[in-house]
């Protein structure tokens, strides 16, 4: 009897591995110029109407595990690059990079505030019911996972990014949206503590520059077409986990259980999309 057991239970205890992890490859997809979080409920970063999405992409990121600096621990991270072209008559040449970083299991963010770099004109900010701040930092190729020493026009003057950072979902989804305009200071790439003239209007430009949409049975978010290509090896994945910034662990047995629970809604809501 245990042995017939135990082989009616191994297929299914295999089954419901590969359906979580089909339903976590599919966490964040792109559809519509959006990057949404399918995770119930669902959850979408859509920016300004004159951004076009570029590329999206997933990763797999290693951001250190807080008060023990030598530790890491996995996560995964969803990212959308955007741009407004050469910009128009009503906005200067923008980009926007948002990211959407998951932890797992007793992993949780630790903050909602700029790590990895110095910012400035750090701002609480409220988009819908989420919180989260806001604060100015100068990209660069120590800390810009995405940083491109060949750009060309206005970008190669470096560029000034506006930081805001959410967390949600109880603290295990980080968004991140970092909007960036080509450094128009006097000296640009000079750290924001040698020069910290930043226009207002760059300030006002990046928060409006994106809305969090949620989405409801009344108006759902589209599902998307499957799980993002992976990220491309240029894109530094150490640097992307700095950016994303510190994690901590969850370790009373009711967190455990409210962990659980959360993994098995994300599995039911995967059988509904």
């Amino acid at each position: 009897m245990a042995r017939l057991v135990l082989i009616l239970l191994v297929p299914l205890v295999c089954l419901a591995v590969l359906i979580y992890k089909l339903a976590k490859n599919r966490r964040v997809v792109a559809a519509d110029d959006m990057l949404i979080s399918a995770y119930a409920p669902a959850l979408a970063v859509r920016c300004r109407e004159d951004f076009q999405l570029l590329d999206a992409r997933r990763a797999r990121i290693f951001p250190k595990l807080s008060a023990r600096i030598m530790k890491s621990c996995p996560a995964e991270a969803w990212y959308g690059l955007y741009a407004n072209g050469t910009g128009d008559a009503t906005y200067p040449p923008a980009r926007v990079i948002a990211i959407m970083a998951f932890t797992s299991g007793t992993l949780f963010w630790a903050s909602n505030a700029v790590t990895g770099t110095v910012g400035l004109h750090h701002v609480n900010l409220r988009y819908d019911d989420l919180e989260g701040t806001g604060t100015v930092v100068v990209p660069s190729a120590e800390n810009d996972p995405w940083f491109d020493p060949h750009d060309s026009g206005p970008w190669s003057r470096g560029s000034l990014a506006y930081r805001m950072i959410f967390l949600t979902k109880k603290d295990k989804l980080k968004i991140i949206v970092d909007y960036r305009e080509p450094d128009m200071r006097p000296q640009p790439g000079v750290p924001l503590a040698e020069d910290n003239r930043v226009p207002q209007d760059f300030i006002d430009r990046a928060q409006a520059s994106f809305g969090l949409i949620r989405g409801s049975g009344e108006a759902p978010l589209p599902g998307g077409s499957g799980a993002l290509p992976f990220s491309p090896p240029e894109v530094d994945a150490g640097k992307l986990a700095d950016m994303t910034g510190l994690l901590l662990r969850k370790q009373s047995i009711f967190e455990y259980l409210s962990l659980f629970a959360d993994d098995l809604r994300e599995i039911l809501s995967y059988f509904r999309r």
